[in-house]
């Protein structure tokens, strides 16, 4: 006679996934379908992407030009970031509670903050994606403006806190490392921005060749070094996984 020990069916589960694999997911998307929008629009929209207001020659297309002007990209862009989303909001979630595990008591607030600019950046991300800069400008600026905003006073409260308010000083090989990938990250987000910015302003005052092409470049950059900032997520949650089973949705470690 078989009887089955207590509890037993408590841990069956339907499917059963590691946070780390859900990380590659959640990047991969956004990553891979950006690249495709810029190769696509290379080929297929040169000439128009590259067409400025005072007519010089450039190479690289914008990424407002690629991602939100012309079709297949403008499907691709917007199929990838509405996929995605639920899980980017699933994984916050995840970090807001690795983030309180680590961090001390006094530091909770500012941990609460930084997440919620998480929030508004993600957000934003989908506000951008709806309203694309040709057909709603004004409604795109302001959410590229609170995109940014929120990014990097988010990568940078992040990397303070992993730096100066743990609960334990000494911390594993592959923490030192996810926070050493922050920081890297965080500079060049920051610093492509600012030469974004810098060369955007130069470019309408002076129309230089190529000018538009390197503020495209660095624009590439900032986009790139956001996704790996965020992809940092699979070392700091390396342990975890999300399982789901006829009681729900569980996280276990």
């Amino acid at each position: 006679m078989y009887i089955p020990l207590h509890n037993a069916t408590a841990k069956r589960f339907y499917f059963k996934i590691a946070v780390t694999k859900l990380s590659v997911i959640t990047v991969s998307l956004p990553l891979f379908s950006f690249l495709t929008c810029v190769l696509i629009t290379m080929y297929k929209d040169f000439d128009r992407a590259n067409k400025t207001h005072c007519n010089i020659p450039n190479i690289f297309p914008s990424i407002s030009a690629s991602i939100g002007n012309y079709e297949p990209q403008i499907t691709i862009w917007k199929t990838a970031i509405y996929i995605h989303a639920p899980i980017r909001f699933m994984l916050i979630y995840l970090r807001w509670d690795y983030y309180r595990s680590i961090m001390r008591d006094d530091c909770i607030t500012i941990v609460k903050l930084a997440v919620s600019l998480n929030i508004i950046e993600n957000i934003m991300l989908l506000g951008l994606t709806h309203w694309t800069s040709s057909l709603h400008y004004s409604y795109h600026e302001k959410c590229f403006k609170t995109f940014i905003a929120s990014s990097l006073f988010y990568m940078i409260l992040i990397c303070i806190l992993l730096t100066k308010c743990r609960r334990r000083p000494n911390i594993s090989s592959i923490e030192k490392y996810s926070l050493k990938l922050k920081w890297r990250l965080f500079f060049i987000n920051a610093s492509t921005f600012a030469m974004a910015a810098y060369f955007f302003l130069r470019h309408n005052s002076l129309c230089e060749p190529y000018v538009y092409s390197i503020f495209s470049f660095s624009e590439y950059m900032v986009v790139v070094s956001n996704i790996l900032y965020h992809f940092t997520t699979v070392y700091d949650l390396h342990s975890h996984f999300i399982s789901i089973s006829r009681h729900g949705i569980s996280i276990e470690k």
